[in-house]
């Protein structure tokens, strides 16, 4: 890996942790520290400017590291398939970046995540445990999705600055 994708990796996957890690509200679910965050916007937006492999590790490194410090342990593994997961196919829809690209890897990463910790949940928790939760990841889909499209244009710059 090139020294300055390696640089933007480090830099991405330390900010969807600090965004992730500091903007996320507690949800009362029995698992303590579960919480909804919009840190899956930074996710959408390093797949947008960086792509491929490298989003995908940014986006399990990042989320996983704010599971760690929020001690909810059990979502760790989890979070970093599921994340890596996301950021890798939403890098690969934005390949050939316009904002309806950019906005149907939004779907489809939200679609990932909603999906991957419902099933998640449900082998873990058991199903009730995943009915109630599954609302607070549908809110953290769209929550997500919405500032991801608003940062859509300064997304857009930096992804030219870093092609230069």
């Amino acid at each position: 890996m090139p020294t300055k994708r390696l640089a933007l990796t480090a830099l991405t996957s330390a900010l969807i942790f600090v965004v992730t890690w500091m903007i996320r509200i507690p949800v009362p679910l029995p698992i303590a520290g579960a919480y909804v965050n919009v840190g899956d916007a930074i996710i959408f937006g390093t797949a947008l400017i960086i792509g491929g492999p490298a989003a995908a590790l940014a986006a399990a490194v990042g989320s996983m590291l704010a599971d760690m410090m929020a001690g909810v342990w059990v979502y760790v593994l989890a979070t970093f398939v599921i994340k890596g997961t996301m950021g890798f196919v939403c890098a690969k829809i934005c390949q050939n970046p316009c904002f309806t690209r950019f906005a149907a890897a939004c779907l489809t990463g939200g679609a990932i995540m909603v999906a991957g910790y419902a099933i998640f949940e449900y082998f873990t928790f058991g199903s009730a445990y995943m009915l109630t939760s599954l609302p607070f990841n549908c809110l953290q889909w769209g929550g997500s999705m919405f500032i991801a499209l608003v940062l859509y244009k300064p997304f857009m710059r930096i992804r030219r600055i870093y092609y230069k």
